[in-house]
């Protein structure tokens, strides 16, 4: 009896979707689970469930331009947001040390960029370090007189585990947005600072990527956001 109930579940839904004239692709998003990628980097969420507490450390090696002034601190804590939201997504239990707190942090050593990412997870009493040094952060293209905005960036990734610490797992990560089939955008259409949130917003959707388990179709939609 079982098995004919979900029978004709299955039938109703299905004669439902071509009613409706979706094409079979797109009718297997309704009827099937959504496949997940695993993270790319190092999955930050514990096998057992167990809750897991992360640092998000920051360092921009740029000459100060005016638009970059703090970029790094808003990377922080868009990422932040990104990793909690989609922790939550997949019911796993994730804390992101709050970014401002770090910068207190940093702010009481002010030789915060020598300090070892293991002192600095363990005066956290965190589980994981995750180290963003960004190389290149850029909103033009190239010869266009900031006529167009481009914004390309490549950021050194390395993430610690307290309990491996020997054991540090980095890989680079680059981006450019919006991507060229999706057209230009220019600033008749959107300020500097306005596009300069967008664009770190992209990434930070893209780097949450390196650290939780996210929907496949999710990704697709966010790399070409």
């Amino acid at each position: 009896m079982k098995a004919l109930r979900r029978q004709t579940i299955f039938l109703t839904l299905w004669g439902s979707i071509l009613i409706a004239g979706c094409s079979f692709p797109q009718s297997l998003y309704f009827i099937m689970p959504e496949a997940k990628d695993p993270a790319e980097l190092k999955r930050l969420a514990s096998e057992d469930k167990k809750e897991v507490k992360v640092v998000l450390w920051t360092y921009m090696a740029l000459d100060p331009r005016e638009e970059f002034i703090q970029a790094d601190r808003l990377l922080a804590v868009k990422l932040a947001d990104e990793i909690h939201r989609i922790s939550e997504e997949n019911k796993e239990k994730v804390t992101i040390e709050k970014p401002n707190l770090v910068e207190q942090y940093k702010s009481r050593h002010p030789n915060w960029q020598a300090l070892e990412l293991t002192q600095v997870g363990h005066d956290f009493n965190a589980d994981y370090v995750i180290n963003l040094e960004i190389d290149k952060l850029s909103l033009y293209e190239p010869k266009a007189y900031q006529q167009i905005y481009r914004g390309q960036t490549e950021i050194q990734v390395s993430v610690l585990d307290m309990q491996h610490p020997d054991d540090l797992q980095s890989k680079e990560f680059t981006d450019r947005y919006p991507a060229d089939a999706r057209g230009d955008m220019t600033p008749f259409e959107i300020t500097q600072h306005a596009f300069r949130d967008k664009f770190l917003e992209h990434v930070a959707k893209r780097l949450a990527f390196y650290f939780v388990e996210h929907k496949r179709r999710t990704k697709m939609v966010d790399m070409d956001d």
